[in-house]
């Protein structure tokens, strides 16, 4: 199979690291950034444009770009009867969102969004738990991640982001959050602007109410200085509990075979020794095999859908 990966700088390179067996096509403008992952991955091709590299056929197209440049990107690709998975999140805009999925259906493409949350095996794991009743009926679940942000580019203005940090790194926990919690009611959020360097907002915190009576609590932050460690995530039922051992995280060095996002998980107050993989080529292995056999990609672009209405729901709510 031949994957095209657009736009290589930054966690282009983790996609890049994570491809297997597949003849590897690249665009990219920046020589630097061309030279150094030229020197560490085996690629095929260099394109300096899109629309050039995209008169090529590939089996699938791997966008790593700004968010505002999802739908138009993905959709061009589509419209060549390429494949697309594209980086979080899906879009900045529902209508976006829902354009890019009519079009995936329209040309008859399998359309993924990369999320490497939603691949991770202490989630999976506890949903498997949650959903064989475990710890019986979940009351609360508790997700959380703070840091203070220090990135250049794109990410500090606004209008590249469709938010702030919530729509770029807090979508991923509002994936975890609606995995473990299910449909929602209600959300009750502020997001506000608290000290980082970017345009959009920076701090967030949500309740959220749940259709079958869980509560979510919810706090994602840029702008928190020298954070504690605490677990990431927490499910609290009537006959236990789970949390995330954030001592057992693993690094995301882009050389590093095993890279998973959470930790493992304590449950009933004894530690749970997940077997790991890593999420970065669980997610493209499994698109893959979706594209090879022509079944349903694994992490379906409605459920990514779904976590931005409830990052742009947090948005609106934190208005009034």
């Amino acid at each position: 199979m031949k994957i095209l990966v657009v736009g290589v700088n930054g966690f282009g390179k983790m996609h890049l690291s994570a491809i297997k067996d597949m003849e590897i096509s690249i665009v990219e403008r920046n020589k630097e950034v061309i030279n150094d992952v030229m020197a560490k991955f085996d690629i095929k091709k260099v394109y300096d444009d899109y629309n050039t590299a995209l008169k090529g056929h590939f089996d699938i197209v791997d966008l790593t770009v700004p968010h505002y440049l999802h739908k138009e990107m993905a959709i061009r690709a589509m419209e060549n009867k390429n494949n697309v998975i594209i980086e979080k999140p899906i879009a900045t805009t529902v209508e976006d969102a829902e354009e890019m999925i009519k079009a995936s259906e329209k040309y008859g493409v399998k359309f993924m969004v990369s999320d490497q949350y939603f691949f991770d095996p202490s989630v999976r794991k506890a949903m498997e738990l949650i959903k064989n009743n475990e710890i019986g009926n979940v009351n609360t679940v508790i997700v959380r991640d703070q840091r203070f942000f220090t990135h250049e580019g794109w990410r500090q203005t606004q209008k590249y982001m469709g938010g702030g940090s919530l729509i770029d790194g807090g979508i991923h926990f509002i994936d975890t959050l609606l995995n473990f919690g299910g449909e929602y009611s209600d959300i009750y959020s502020s997001s506000n602007h608290s000290g980082s360097i970017i345009e959009g907002e920076d701090n967030t915190s949500a309740l959220f109410k749940f259709k079958n009576g869980i509560t979510g609590l919810f706090f994602y932050s840029w702008s928190y200085a020298n954070p504690p460690e605490v677990p990431a995530f927490e499910i609290i039922g009537n006959k236990g509990s789970i949390y995330e051992d954030c001592k057992s995280r693993t690094s995301w060095n882009v050389d590093d075979k095993i890279r998973t996002v959470y930790g493992d998980l304590i449950m009933n107050g004894k530690k749970m020794n997940i077997e790991k993989y890593d999420v970065y080529s669980k997610e493209i292995e499994e698109f893959k095999n979706s594209v090879e056999n022509n079944t349903d990609v694994p992490f379906k672009p409605e459920l990514a859908l779904r976590d931005l209405k409830a990052v742009l729901t947090i948005y609106k709510n934190s208005l009034n």
